[in-house]
């Protein structure tokens, strides 16, 4: 049995990775702020596909001291339950902390998100003759689809409004689908007279796209080509300020799986 080097464990944060340069500041910057929340730990960022170095690389370069991989990822898929599961097999003194999803701050962080895009576009606030959909990257997991709608359920709670769910990849419905599916709705609804002359100047529903996404990048945008009326920014935003609530999330899940150890 190997002793670890050092009494407190090194915070692996590891982010999907993305090409995209505005997703991969935004998760730096993500990281940074972990960091200095925690000035007397290692955090030290890694990924589980497409930039380097990968989770695999960076188990093996801590192998001697204790650590923590923290997913950087909304929902607990794949990647958590087989790459990440991997990459700390035979080690006693790795292990892998919960996604950052389901929570109700990264529900409260999305309806931010979708007022602020409403707003930007200069539109009326959200109201019940809106259709909202919350879109997420999917994933051939089913457990990924159960922690959505969960958060779905809970962004529902704030708005008051129902939200539908709706996958980039993998999943269905698929946002075009769920977009349309919304659309037929607002214009075939029993209600949606009464729910057009009971907005503000009588206007019509619209179609509200809440992405369930911690970055810019590829899914981002095949969100932003969804023909809704509205598409909310990610979780995350570059330039801009990190939400403390994914700050706080990192943090807290990273001291649970450590005092676990």
């Amino acid at each position: 049995m190997s002793t670890p080097t050092s009494s407190t464990p090194v915070l692996l944060a590891c982010a999907h990775g993305t090409r995209d340069p505005r997703g991969q500041a935004a998760v730096a910057a993500l990281v940074a702020e972990v960091r200095a929340a925690l000035r007397d730990v290692p955090v030290v960022a890694t990924w589980v596909d497409v930039q380097e170095p990968d989770l695999a690389a960076r188990t093996a370069e801590f192998a001697r001291e204790s650590a923590v991989v923290v997913p950087l990822l909304l929902s607990a898929g794949y990647h958590v339950f087989v790459d990440m599961a991997r990459a700390v097999r035979g080690s006693e003194h790795h292990r892998v902390a919960v996604a950052l999803g389901p929570d109700p701050r990264l529900a409260t962080l999305l309806a931010r998100r979708l007022h602020e895009a409403v707003h930007a576009a200069g539109e009326s606030a959200v109201g019940p003759e809106d259709s909202v959909v919350m879109v997420s990257a999917g994933s051939s997991d089913p457990r990924a689809g159960e922690d959505c709608e969960r958060v779905a359920e809970m962004l529902s709670n704030l708005l008051g409004l129902p939200v539908s769910t709706a996958y980039l990849s993998a999943a269905h419905p698929t946002l075009p689908e769920a977009v349309a599916a919304a659309r037929e709705n607002l214009a075939t609804g029993d209600d949606a007279a009464q729910l057009s002359e009971s907005a503000p100047g009588g206007r019509a529903g619209r179609v509200l796209v809440v992405p369930y996404l911690l970055a810019p990048g590829f899914f981002h945008g095949r969100a932003l080509a969804a023909e809704a009326d509205v598409v909310a920014e990610p979780l995350l935003v570059s330039p801009g300020p990190v939400p403390p609530e994914l700050v706080e999330l990192v943090v807290e899940h990273y001291r649970e799986a450590a005092a676990a150890a």
